[in-house]
Order: C-alpha cells, then sequence, then structure tokens
C-alpha cells in the first residue's frame, strides 16, 4: 500500500513539469549554415598613394627656414620629416626657434618663418617682427590643426577650456586678411575613409597648386581671405562643424594677396604615411619651394646679411692707404663672414656686377664719386661736419658713414670715415655688428671714437682741428703736451 503511494507521489510531481515541457517545447529546428567571408580573396581598401618622382629634377634654391618652437606648438619633429626633408633637398637649413628674444635676429637673415599648430598668443612685438619680415618679402607659412588644441580648466570654476590653434593665429594673420574658423571640415559622402578626412580637388591659380588634382587634409580648420585666394577648395558635399553648410568661400588653404603668406587648416598629412596619399606629396615639394622661393629686400639693418653672392668684392679708393692696421681689419673682416659662407676678394677698380663694399674718406676722389650719387651728402672745405639727409650735421671726427646700395647687378657698401685709420676703425666695428650704429633707411651713422671737443676757428661758428700726428719724440726728449687743438 505504501509502494502504491509513493508511484502516486511520484506522478503527481513529475505530471506538472512534463505537462509544461510538452506545452511550451518549440520543436526540433535545423541551423542553416552560416557563410563566412572568403578571406582569401578579400583585399583591404587603402588609400589613393602617390609615388613620388625620384628622378624629378629639384632646384638647389638654398636659403634658412626657421620653425617655430616658442608658443607652445603641438607638434613633433619627426611628424614634419617630409616636409624638412623636401627643404633639405633642396640645400637647405633648418632650425628650430626655441629661445625667446632672437626672433628679430633670426629673422635678419632667415628665407621662411614656419608656425605650426601654436598653443600661445604671440606678443605685440612678436607681431610686429613677423609682419615686417614678411613685408620684406620673407615667407610666412602658417599649419593649423583641428585635432591639435589645448584643454585647459579654469582656475575659479573648474570649468574645461579648449583652447585652438586658431585663437592664437588670427590675430597675427588679421593683417594680411586671413582668417582661420575655430571648426573642423567633414564629408559624409566622399572622404578618404573618415568624414573628417576631406579631398580637395578645386585649387587656386598659384605655383603651390602646379601638379595638383586631388589633395587629403585630415581634420582640417577652413580657412577664409577677404583680400587673398582661396589655394584648396572642396565640392558642396563638405560642411563646416559650425554651420553644417557648404561655403564656397572657406577652403583647406590660403595664400595672401602680396603672396607671401600661406595657411593651411591642416599639419596632419606631413606625416607618414599621409604624406603619400593622393597628391599629398607634390603639395608638400610646393610648399618647399615656396619657403625658399621668396625674394627678401636687402636692407642695411640687416648688415652683415645684406650680400646676395658668395663672393664681395673690396674696393679701396684712392685716398685709402693699405696699412698693415687695414689689412688687420680687413682680415678679421673676412673672418666675419666666413661664418655666413661669404669671403672677399680685394678688387682695383670698380666691377661691373656682384657685390660691392668699397672704402673711402670723407675726402671726396674720382673713383668714390659714383657710389654717392643719390644719398645727397654735401662736405664743404675745411668744415667739421658733413650734412647728412636724415641726420643733419654729422661731425667728422669719431664718425664713419654707411651707404648702402641694391641693384639687380648686386649690392654695394660704401665705408666712409675721416682718414684711412679711421676707416680701418670702422670696419672693426662693423667687423662686430651695428652696435654703435644709427641706421634710417640705407643710410648708418656709426660711432668709431671720440669728437666734439673742438676750438671755435673764425669762419662763423663752424669747428675745426688740425688732424697732423704728434712726431715722435725720441728717448730723452721733451715731449710737448697734448693740447685740444692737436
Amino acid at each position: 500500500m505504501k509502494r502504491t503511494w509513493y508511484w502516486i507521489a511520484l506522478v503527481a510531481f513529475l505530471l506538472p513539469i512534463i505537462a509544461r515541457g510538452l506545452w511550451y517545447f518549440p520543436g526540433y529546428s535545423t541551423r542553416p549554415e552560416v557563410k563566412t567571408p572568403d578571406y582569401a580573396t578579400m583585399k583591404k581598401p587603402v588609400a589613393p598613394l602617390q609615388t613620388p618622382n625620384a628622378a624629378a629634377p629639384v632646384s638647389q634654391l638654398g636659403g634658412v627656414v626657421i620653425f617655430d618652437a616658442m608658443h607652445a606648438n603641438q607638434y613633433q619633429q619627426g611628424e614634419i620629416q617630409s616636409l624638412t626633408e623636401a627643404l633639405n633637398l633642396r640645400g637647405a637649413r633648418v632650425e628650430y626657434d626655441m629661445d625667446y628674444g632672437t626672433l628679430e635676429a633670426r629673422l635678419r637673415y632667415a628665407s621662411a618663418y614656419v608656425l605650426i599648430a601654436p598653443n600661445a598668443y604671440f606678443s605685440s612685438d612678436e607681431i610686429r617682427i613677423l609682419t615686417g619680415f614678411v613685408e620684406r618679402g620673407g615667407r610666412l607659412v602658417i599649419f593649423t590643426d583641428a585635432t591639435r588644441g589645448t584643454l585647459m580648466y579654469d582656475y575659479n570654476t573648474g570649468n574645461e577650456i579648449q583652447f585652438a590653434d586658431s585663437n592664437a593665429v588670427n590675430p597675427l594673420l588679421a593683417s594680411f586678411g586671413i582668417t582661420v574658423n575655430n571648426d573642423y571640415l567633414y564629408n559624409l559622402v566622399e572622404n578618404e575613409g573618415n568624414f573628417r578626412n576631406v579631398y580637395f580637388d578645386q585649387f587656386g591659380k598659384d605655383a603651390l597648386s602646379i601638379g595638383l588634382k586631388r589633395v587629403a587634409l585630415y581634420g582640417a580648420h577652413s580657412v577664409k581671405t577677404d583680400s587673398g585666394q582661396i589655394l584648396l577648395s572642396s565640392g558642396d558635399q563638405t560642411f563646416s562643424s559650425l554651420t553644417d553648410v557648404h561655403d564656397p568661400l572657406e577652403g583647406g588653404a590660403a595664400l595672401s594677396a602680396d603672396g607671401n603668406v600661406l595657411v593651411l587648416g591642416d599639419f596632419t598629412f606631413l606625416n607618414t604615411p599621409y604624406n603619400e596619399v593622393a597628391d599629398n606629396s607634390t603639395l608638400i615639394a610646393n610648399i618647399a619651394d615656396f619657403l625658399l622661393g621668396g625674394t627678401r629686400k636687402a636692407e642695411l639693418a640687416n648688415f652683415p646679411f645684406v650680400f646676395s653672392s658668395k663672393t664681395v668684392q673690396v674696393l679701396p679708393t684712392s685716398e685709402v692707404q693699405m696699412t698693415a692696421e687695414m689689412v688687420g681689419a680687413l682680415g678679421r673682416m673676412q673672418s666675419s663672414l666666413h661664418l655666413l659662407n661669404v669671403d672677399l676678394k680685394m678688387v682695383e677698380e670698380a666691377p661691373r656686377s656682384g657685390d660691392l663694399l668699397v672704402l673711402g674718406t670723407f675726402t671726396q676722389s674720382d673713383d668714390l664719386t659714383p657710389f654717392l650719387k643719390g644719398f645727397n651728402l654735401t662736405a664743404e672745405d675745411f668744415s667739421s661736419y658733413i650734412e647728412v639727409p636724415g641726420f643733419g650735421k654729422v661731425g667728422r671726427t669719431g664718425n664713419g658713414l654707411l651707404l648702402f646700395k641694391t641693384s639687380d647687378q648686386g649690392n654695394t657698401l660704401v665705408l666712409l670715415a675721416d682718414t684711412t685709420d679711421d676707416v680701418t676703425i670702422l670696419l672693426d666695428t662693423l667687423s662686430g655688428g651695428l652696435y654703435g650704429c644709427v641706421i634710417q633707411g640705407d643710410i648708418g651713422v656709426c660711432s668709431i671714437g671720440y669728437g666734439g671737443s673742438f676750438s671755435d676757428g673764425s669762419s662763423g661758428g663752424d669747428y675745426y682741428y688740425d688732424t697732423t700726428p704728434t712726431p715722435y719724440a725720441p728717448e730723452g726728449e721733451n715731449t710737448p703736451a697734448p693740447t685740444p687743438a692737436g
């Protein structure tokens, strides 16, 4: 009897389970075969690459290109290797400006200055220096990048503050009529693997666009200009992240009206492997040519960087004697110029072309007169001063003059002083730079000694002096004490 109840209890326990299972049982199904990709025949999509023509001739332009490294620049030197290699291939020297206060001195000899993703403001003095550099024919190239901003925090509130490189460069670009927007360009229809990798296939008419059919920029700011031209433009499906519309007056790069300032919204394309996508390598080569292709206006204030050739011819005029002191001063000048890869060559008559250094005195001679034309100097006989435009009356004693003239045949620098000894001192003064000189345009007045303690003469207020040297007195003889008159 107990066994019967046992089976009844077991059936009562299992029956609901079996019933539930039968009620909800979905039935048997067969899984279809899942097709997997044919990995053996798959080809990975790649960007359209350009193989640079290694056999293409490259002009040896020479020059010095300085890269800014003083404004929290968000780049590493390895990221711009494609550009620096293109510059080196053209005979240029690359320098990095990492010492505050040397900008003006460096730009005296530079061909171009390059700014890359700066994240610190430029001072008013720096803006003045760079603007003047461009006005004198120097080249300025600015690379910005929407991905290279700086994240900062407000000291009081702790809120995040995004500082874009466009904020740093726009005050500098204001005088050139160019603006970099704080945005990024994107294209959802046609791009280089990502909507922020934008193609540009419309180009402004300039040497920078020679050989370009398509360029790819990566996370680029949009750039606009009022007076210059847009260099890189894209189709109407490329939008700005600020407005989500296409603006035909904006693009990926712009060139100033004077052709000396180039601004790009991206610099990632300089880095490997992006430098080989589409025609990017051709664009990089064109930028290198642009950096070295400017025509700097030679200025006296940039001495000793005033000569255009590697050899400067030295012409002593008839009033200058080649004393031992003069030879020594020329040797020291030659040593100074050797640091600039410039040599001196003595000549006996004025050459028809080439850079020239003329040595003369305030006493005009026939061979000096042709070099004084246009400077309007006035020197009266027995007068103790010379009338110099912009300076007024300049005393003969203790002063030297610099006269600078440029031409297509070469640049000429004339050194004038009262005597051969004074010309010697003036040469030594210039070997150390223009310290002690006042420069106004193409004329400079340099202090090379002392002057001004002259006795009154009888010529109506003029001052005169006696330059006759005191004779040497043999030992044991009394030497008369010098007087103000000599």
